[in-house]
């Protein structure tokens, strides 16, 4: 079984996507978008790696009744081509055992031209995939996007009833705001799409209650 450099697995999720969600985001990028709030998930560390069978196993943990989609990303998870092929394949396995409307949404921040025969894949395993790099300077209040140049391509008939064209332009469902603050042993990181000063308030908030950040998905 092919194994992944595995960032971290979180559950439930209650933004980048519809509902609740697992959320499973690759270790490891090349692009390095200036400006990037997840830039511990750059390196390509080899003691991430893990099993895709483990990953999956964890999805099935989760009851059918309990979830509504799976959200995929990073690093920049088309940096393991074969990893995320399997991974989607497991994915599509789980949710086959179910009636239960479940759909994957994936990020990737390349263009579907840098992705070539890779985006026409992409176009008949996933649901919902947020392509192109982030660009600081274009930082919008847009739904699911960091950036107003990302776009939100929906392959299938469940994405165009849960992500309808007309709502992608605004704070669609509630969800573009909801920043989520994880603690575990070892750091602090967010689940989410903050907008400009978000998190240098979070920081000046936690700063005056005496706590010092030494380490959080948005600082190395």
């Amino acid at each position: 079984m092919t194994s992944m450099l595995l960032s971290r697995l979180h559950y439930p999720v209650h933004n980048l996507g519809f509902g609740r969600r697992a959320g499973i985001w690759f270790q490891g990028c090349t692009i390095y978008c200036k400006g990037c709030v997840s830039r511990d998930t750059w390196p390509f560390e080899p003691s991430s790696g893990v099993r895709i069978d483990e990953v999956a196993q964890w999805l099935r943990s989760i009851p059918f009744d309990a979830i509504d989609g799976v959200t995929i990303s990073g690093g920049e998870p088309n940096d393991q081509p074969v990893a995320l092929t399997e991974l989607i394949a497991e994915i599509h396995r789980w949710r086959s055992c179910t009636t239960q409307p479940i759909d994957i949404l994936l990020y990737s921040g390349r263009t579907p031209r840098e992705l070539g025969d890779r985006f026409d894949w992409m176009r008949g395993n996933v649901d919902v995939l947020v392509s192109g790099p982030y660009i600081a300077a274009g930082a919008t209040d847009c739904a699911l996007r960091g950036s107003a140049n990302q776009i939100v391509h929906t392959f299938s008939e469940l994405a165009r009833t849960r992500y309808p064209a007309d709502t992608l332009e605004s704070d669609y469902s509630g969800q573009r705001r909801d920043i989520s603050v994880h603690v575990d042993a070892e750091s602090i990181w967010m689940v989410g799409i903050p907008t400009d000063g978000d998190m240098r308030k979070f920081e000046q908030q936690l700063a005056s209650r005496g706590v010092d950040l030494r380490r959080t998905s948005w600082l190395t």
